[in-house]
């Protein structure tokens, strides 16, 4: 009887084997995901001096394609530093709607029609810095 209790574990563990791996992998691919959409893992801080000009002296008509990767997610980064945009991609603008720096009836839909537009952009840099662009690009011509 002794022998047969020994086995019992062996065979549960090995019932349990593909489960345990399939769990493994699925976390490995969220950790390269989480890890793939935080463009300042290493970021010990921002400077607001360069973060309020890069984000109030933003030019019009700035066309995409010619902004450098790296300087999309640092501005993706200064984003986050505000906790204006999640690591997820979502955008909180919640506290400057509750204070009333923004209207949130003229800016809502604004948001929502840039998100639509840049929906197909795979990269997280260059998505939120395309969404952030169409918004400014829109406030700025009004």
């Amino acid at each position: 009887m002794v022998a047969s209790t020994s086995l019992m574990p062996r065979k549960m563990s090995l019932r349990f084997l593909p489960h345990l791996a399939c769990i493994i992998f699925i976390l490995e691919i969220q950790f390269r995901i989480s890890e793939s959409n935080d463009p300042c893992p290493h970021n010990e801080g921002i400077d607001e001096n360069i973060a309020e000009g890069i984000l109030s002296d933003w030019p019009a008509n700035v066309n995409l394609t010619s902004v450098k990767r790296s300087h999309k997610c640092y501005v993706t980064c200064i984003l986050q530093y505000y906790n204006i945009v999640s690591s997820s991609g979502e955008i909180f603008l919640d506290k400057y709607y509750d204070t009333g720096v923004i209207d949130e009836f003229a800016v809502a839909p604004k948001i929502n029609r840039c998100r639509y537009e840049f929906r197909m952009e795979t990269d997280y840099c260059s998505r939120i810095f395309a969404i952030f662009n169409c918004l400014r690009q829109e406030l700025l011509a009004n």
